[in-house]
């Protein structure tokens, strides 16, 4: 039975948390409040939705799922309905258990007291702090359906950016993949098949021929070590990357890779501008929609550098000059940000500069997919044919084998 978490006060005005097992957190309020408590609120255990989030069938709540639950919330919220009219139906609605489960923790936070922002803060696994920094400042305002349509139209832009460049890449990432399975192939199957053959000649091969042929010989012979040193390799360096020393050492290796850095260092900042347009557009102050912005941007590297910018920001330098110190921003980031803040336009100057940083991906990702396939096709075709030609040079000397 589900166990829960309920904050209550007892006739004697005394203030207490205790854990209760029920159906659900409506029937165990109900249940409270005829035994004569008031309950301030009542949610899931939080080891409990902890382990059910970890558990790898039970995935994270992905960007898509949140821009569904934001629209369905501020179309809810459009039509004047109380948040606690609004949260019902959603729960109802919410296919994702752990969304389900999150969507009632926070009904749960509301009912005992608590504000929607604050009640969602509780679950950063779900609702990233731009979603939270977005509600906070229509709560604060009186304008959170407006604030929350400027947190979904950069949700879009986010998803569709990030589309953008996956779709670049896979298409050479395919081929990779491919050729690889056909060289495995090559090597694996192809080789030994050909390598009795020669061996029934018993004549002495052609060096390259004897070179490959040992190699896969080898590779035959030690695939499941190899295979384990993959496996280990492949698990440490999933751990060393979600370390902070490991996440920010990758992160500043891929951008300064030739092509692909260029591309994710626009990316970065457009995910920037756009959090950082969203969030001061509901009125909230500089400084922490600073904090907001580097904290959904991707890249650890540029998160860290833009965070440099704070104490230049606090000590009074402007956002334009502060971003200029941290030598992470473009010069043309840089003028947009400063007309913006001497007009009183940053807002939509930060839009400007992320539809500026949007384009110039474009082109680079055009550019880099018309270059890139050939490239890789050619070399691919060259490993290939080096491997086929290899295999095949005793058959050129096949009248001499005979003999």
């Amino acid at each position: 039975m589900p166990q829960f978490v309920c904050r209550l006060a007892t006739p004697t005005g005394a203030v207490l948390d205790r854990e209760c097992e029920a159906e659900d957190a409506a029937a165990l309020r109900q249940q409270l409040e005829r035994a004569g408590y008031h309950v301030f609120g009542v949610r899931p255990k939080a080891v409990d939705l902890r382990l059910t989030t970890a558990l790898p069938w039970r995935k994270r709540v992905s960007r898509k799922m949140l821009l569904a639950f934001t629209q369905e919330l501020l179309a809810l919220l459009r039509a004047g309905l109380p948040i606690m009219a609004v949260l019902d139906p959603l729960i109802g609605r919410a296919a994702h258990p752990t969304l389900r489960e999150t969507l009632q923790a926070v009904r749960e936070d509301i009912r005992g007291g608590a504000s929607l922002s604050a009640a969602a803060a509780r679950h950063p696994r779900v609702f990233p702090p731009l979603f939270v920094a977005s509600v906070r400042a229509g709560e604060q305002s009186g304008a959170l359906v407006g604030t929350l349509g400027r947190f979904l139209t950069t949700l879009k832009h986010f998803l569709a950016l990030r589309r953008k460049v996956y779709n670049a890449l896979l298409y050479p990432s395919a081929l990779v993949v491919i050729t690889g399975g056909v060289i495995l192939f090559l090597l694996t199957f192809v080789v030994p098949t050909f390598t009795r053959i020669y061996d029934d000649f018993g004549a002495s091969l052609p060096l390259p021929t004897q070179l490959l042929v040992a190699m896969t010989k080898w590779l035959r012979a030690t695939w499941p070590l190899l295979l384990a040193v993959l496996v280990a390799g492949g698990a440490y360096f999933a751990w060393w990357r979600r370390t902070p020393e490991g996440r920010a050492t990758l992160d500043r290796f891929i951008l300064k890779l030739p092509w692909a850095g260029p591309v994710l260092h626009r990316y970065a900042l457009a995910t920037f501008c756009r959090s950082l347009a969203a969030v001061v557009g509901g009125g909230t102050p500089v400084v922490p929609a600073l904090e907001v912005a580097a904290g959904a941007v991707s890249n650890a590297h540029v998160a860290t550098r833009v965070r440099t910018a704070i104490p230049l920001v606090v000590g009074g330098s402007s956002l334009a000059r502060a971003l200029e110190q941290t030598a992470i921003a473009t010069p043309m980031l840089v003028e947009m940000v400063a007309v913006g803040e001497t007009t009183g336009a940053l807002e939509e100057m930060l839009g400007h500069a992320a539809d500026s940083a949007d384009e110039e991906i474009d082109l680079r990702l055009s550019s880099m997919a018309a270059l890139l396939e050939p490239v890789i096709m050619a070399a691919m075709g060259l490993v290939v044919a080096t491997i086929v030609i290899v295999l095949y040079l005793p058959i050129f000397h096949l009248a001499s084998v005979v003999r």
